[in-house]
């Protein structure tokens, strides 16, 4: 029972140092702007390297070699690309013995809740009110 207390605990003092759910949302918005510009920017580079071999290739190679060139290059980055994404390790089906994971797990927290009914509930009284005084406005 003092381990359940001492969580709820530690997720209200955690929810403290976070500065509430809507910093918390604040600041993946703005991540998710930042790295959406990041990858806008990347393709823009991209297409700069591809206009500087253009020219630099264009006098040696012709109006006909220097598109080939830089069509050859992106092929290159297009390549490593694609093997680079497949390289990611695709979802494994879990195994026949993690199908009785969830099983296992929901009736060890209904004995668990059983045992500790007075805990659980303050424990989730203390979350709601740390979720609740987090929204409020100064």
């Amino acid at each position: 029972m003092g381990s359940l207390i001492e969580l709820a605990a530690w997720a209200l003092i955690e929810s403290g140092k976070s500065g509430g759910t809507r910093a918390a949302t604040g600041r993946m918005t703005a991540a998710a702007l930042c790295a959406g510009l990041g990858a806008v920017l990347a393709l823009a580079v991209l297409g700069c390297a591809a206009v500087a071999l253009w020219n630099y290739a264009l006098p040696s190679l012709g109006a006909v070699g220097a598109p080939l060139v830089v069509a050859a290059a992106l092929s290159v980055v297009a390549l490593i690309l694609a093997l680079a994404s497949r390289s990611i390790p695709r979802r494994r089906r879990p195994g026949p013995g993690y199908a009785m994971a969830p099983q296992l797990l929901l009736s060890e927290a209904g004995r668990l809740f059983g045992e500790h009914k007075a805990a659980v509930l303050l424990a989730a009284l203390i979350a709601g009110m740390a979720t609740a005084s987090g929204r409020r406005k100064p």
